[in-house]
């Protein structure tokens, strides 16, 4: 085979649809690989304390959920004439076009780089009018250029922490109702095992997608190397949709909690009390709300330990392990199947983060081991959750596991109100930084108005007082949906029957085989379409049984 002058030239060609296996070593090699050697030169000098230690693995940590709130932000449209401004100061504004470049806003345009606060500083670069430019999109510029100097990277172990504290989160709580919907040999292993392989596989398919194209950055830039800008508007589309709806299900979360720990009080009350609790986190600066993702992992933790504790010290049923309630092995009513298919698949709806955990790895050779490693401690915290909690309580289990705890009086009283607390905790360390991006999508739309920014200029209070109400309506609304709709098994099958599987199933599969389509095997294609095909249908179903 003739080679051709420019490889000997030592230039590569980058073929879009070639399936990486296919490509040769030379063209396999990306940005990343070349910031390897950053990586070892910086892996070389060890923080030697452990406070440092600690300290470099809370950084990492709240600079990946930084990230990933900030993937699929959208700054620009395709109309847009957008070039980033250079700027040494942090709080410059993030546009360079007339409509973008005024400082007069001020609240407005310090909320839109506030995820960019304590990183690099950004550079000027000029954007593709076919191209839409996310925050992320800014702040990877800018770490690119100053890597060296100031953007570290998170080390494997570090990587597997921060995956399975974005995928662990309030779903958890939901898991042995899924299993008391399903039953054992039907729906509840199955399901489990199947989601948990499924999403398994398509996150490596997203690691091949990003090894292909080192140009890309966020999972938005995926479905853009697939589909164009339009791949690009679902993503954001799915991304800020899927973020109200969590925090509907954080504020059914609050709320539910509040009732626990003071049972008897009217539901609107608790829902008052929790917009009273959560809008002001809407306001704190997003950089200080990144070092609370912590508290995910954390309750999740609590709540097996708890679980395990009251379960070995009480010896007869319900709610003990000893001596097990009644369980069936075959659901009793078939029609509510499809809604355990979602609350089972909730729990495995991370896959927007996973660009970023690339792209924040030291080495992302590592990347599939770091996978396998976070799915499997993944899926043992939720199987000891669901099966544990299905066989304590049976029958009797509730769509929170944590309401069960409490309506036991044996148990120790005291440890599971603090385990209440922990998880009531949790909406409030997240609810600002889950609706921050849903707050700079609506900013920015009115910011493009030439007839809103006319009106801002003529007085800067303006700007502070639409950023306010703004919000309080924002979290009005989501105190609302709550409201109406106050069941968290309900919000929770949503979540996990439209958004999981369309995120962390069908998308991943659709942009495979769009970008590598003519390079795959029969065999493989065939496989995909299926997968496709089952997601498709256990969505649509889910999808449906959840407003049933």
């Amino acid at each position: 085979m003739n080679i051709p002058s420019n490889y000997e030239r030592g230039e590569t060609h980058f073929i879009p649809n070639l399936h990486p296996s296919q490509r040769s070593p030379s063209q396999n090699t990306s940005i990343t690989d070349v910031d390897n050697t950053t990586a070892n030169t910086l892996e070389a000098h060890t923080v030697s304390s452990f406070s440092e230690r600690i300290g470099s693995f809370v950084g990492s940590c709240s600079r990946t959920s930084l990230m990933y709130m900030a993937e699929n932000v959208n700054v620009s449209s395709p109309s847009d004439k957008i070039n980033l401004v250079d700027t040494t100061d942090d709080r410059e504004s993030i546009g360079s076009s007339s409509s973008y470049k005024r400082n007069s806003i001020g609240p407005l345009h310090d909320e839109r780089t506030a995820l960019l606060i304590d990183h690099p500083p950004l550079t000027k670069i000029s954007s593709n009018q076919s191209r839409i430019s996310t925050i992320a999109d800014t702040y990877q510029d800018s770490s690119d250029r100053h890597h060296q100097q100031h953007h570290l990277k998170s080390n494997f172990v570090q990587s597997v922490f921060n995956s399975i504290n974005i995928l662990v989160g309030v779903g958890i709580l939901a898991l042995p109702l899924g299993f008391k919907v399903s039953c054992w040999l039907d729906l509840g292993m199955v399901t489990f095992g199947f989601c948990l392989g499924l999403t398994n596989y398509t996150a490596k398919l997203l690691g091949r997608c990003l090894q292909a194209y080192p140009d890309s950055f966020t999972y938005g830039d995926i479905a853009y190397n697939a589909f164009g800008n339009r791949g690009r508007f679902v993503v954001s589309a799915l991304f800020l949709t899927e973020l109200i709806t969590c925090s509907v299900a954080l504020v059914v979360l609050l709320s539910d909690g509040l009732d626990s720990l003071f049972p008897g009080r009217h539901s609107l009350l608790m829902n008052v009390v929790s917009f009273i609790i959560l809008t002001p986190m809407l306001f704190f600066p997003v950089r200080h709300l990144s070092y609370t993702s912590l508290i995910g992992i954390m309750s999740a933790v609590c709540i097996i330990m708890v679980i395990i504790a009251d379960g070995l010290t009480k010896s007869t049923s319900p709610g003990s392990l000893i001596e097990p309630a009644d369980t069936t092995w075959w659901p009793a009513k078939w029609m509510a199947l499809p809604k355990s298919t979602g609350l089972i698949m909730a729990g495995f709806c991370g896959h927007a983060c996973l660009a970023t955990i690339y792209r924040d790895m030291q080495h992302p050779k590592q990347y599939t081991k770091m996978v396998d490693w976070t799915y499997m401690i993944s899926g043992l915290i939720y199987l000891t959750v669901a099966v544990t909690g299905y066989r304590m309580f049976g029958p009797d289990t509730m769509q929170e596991i944590t309401q069960n705890l409490l309506l036991v009086p044996e148990y120790n009283q005291m440890l599971n109100r603090m385990a209440v607390w922990l998880i009531a905790l949790n909406p409030v360390a997240k609810y600002g930084l889950t609706l921050n991006p849903v707050n700079l999508s609506w900013e920015l739309a009115l910011e493009r108005q030439p007839s809103i920014e006319a009106w801002y200029k003529k007085q800067t209070w303006r700007g502070r007082a639409i950023n306010i109400l703004g919000k309080i309506l924002v979290s009005g609304l989501v105190v609302f949906l709550a409201y109406c709709v106050p069941e968290f098994d309900r919000i929770m099958s949503l979540l996990g029957a439209c958004f999981s599987f369309i995120i962390s199933g069908m998308f991943p599969i659709i942009c495979y085989l769009t970008l590598f389509g003519p390079s795959l095997l029969p065999g493989e294609k065939l496989v995909l379409w299926i997968l496709f095909f089952i997601c498709f249908a256990l969505a649509v179903v889910g999808t449906v049984w959840s407003f049933i």
